[in-house]
C-alpha cells in the first residue's frame, strides 16, 4: 500500500507538470494542404477542465487503473474536496487591531498649606502701681505698660535724673498717653533667649522692652517658684 501511495504522488506531480508545459496551438493547417494529410488532434474530454479538476480527474483514473477497478467513491471525494476548498478559502483578512490610547492620568489636586499656627497674644492688665523688681527701672515699665515716660516721672515726683531701687513702688498714671520716645520693643520677638548670670525674668522683659514677665513665664510653663539656671534657654513670645 505504502508502494502504492509512493507511485500515485509521483505519477500527480509528472501529470501536473506535463499539464502545464504543452499547449496545443489552435491555429487552422496551413492554405493548400490537403484535408486528408492534415492530423487532426484527439480530443481529450480534460482539456476543457480547470487545471485543478484536470488533475483530479487523471488521478483518480490512474489510481482505478492502477488497482484494476473503480476507485472507492470516499477517496474520490476526499480528493474533489480538497482541490475545491484550495480554491475555495480566501485569505484571512488581517484586520488592524485599534490601539486604545492610555487614560491621562488625573491632576494632581493642590494640597492646602498648613496653617501657620498664630500666638495668641495676651493683654495683661496695666495695675496702678507697681513694686520696681531687680534689673527694672521707670523707662522700662513705661515701654512695658505702654505709658508716657514724662507721665510715669510726673506721677512719681521724679526726673531722669532720679535714682530708682528695687522694692520702690511707683504709681502707673491712666489716661497719660502712649509711650512717645520712639518704639517699644528694643528686640525683635518672638525669639529665644539663653539665660545669663544675674537674669531674671523681670530683667529679660525690659531687653525686650514691649515684653511682659507674665507672658514669658506662660510661654515656659513657669508657674509658682521657679529657678533660672545659666545656659537656659527660654522662648520669648
Amino acid at each position: 500500500m505504502k508502494l502504492y501511495r509512493i507511485l500515485f504522488v509521483f505519477l500527480v506531480i509528472i501529470l501536473t507538470l506535463s499539464l502545464a508545459a504543452c499547449e496545443r496551438s489552435a491555429s487552422p493547417p496551413p492554405v493548400g494542404a490537403d484535408e486528408t494529410d492534415v492530423e487532426y488532434p484527439v480530443v481529450d474530454e480534460n482539456a476543457t477542465l480547470a487545471p485543478k479538476e484536470q488533475l483530479v480527474n487523471i488521478s483518480t483514473q490512474t489510481a482505478m487503473a492502477a488497482e484494476g477497478g473503480a476507485m472507492p467513491a470516499a477517496e474520490v471525494a476526499e480528493m474533489e474536496n480538497a482541490a475545491s476548498a484550495e480554491e475555495a478559502v480566501p485569505a484571512e483578512e488581517v484586520k488592524p487591531t485599534a490601539t486604545q490610547e492610555p487614560e491621562a492620568a488625573p491632576a494632581a489636586q493642590p494640597q492646602p498649606e498648613p496653617e501657620e499656627e498664630k500666638e495668641v497674644k495676651t493683654n495683661y492688665e496695666v495695675p496702678n502701681s507697681y513694686t520696681l523688681q531687680p534689673g527694672e527701672f521707670p523707662y522700662c515699665l513705661a515701654r512695658r505698660f505702654d505709658v508716657a515716660p514724662a507721665a510715669l516721672l510726673s506721677a512719681n515726683g521724679l526726673s531722669t535724673s532720679s535714682v530708682t531701687y528695687p522694692g520702690m513702688v511707683l504709681t502707673i498714671p491712666t489716661n497719660s498717653g502712649a509711650f512717645n520716645q520712639g518704639a517699644r520693643a528694643l528686640r525683635q520677638h518672638p525669639t529665644s533667649y539663653t539665660v545669663s548670670a544675674g537674669d531674671t525674668l523681670n530683667s529679660i522683659a525690659c531687653l525686650f522692652g514691649d515684653v511682659d514677665p507674665r507672658a514669658i513665664a506662660s510661654k515656659n510653663g513657669m508657674s509658682g517658684a521657679y529657678t533660672l539656671n545659666v545656659g537656659q534657654v527660654l522662648q520669648i513670645p
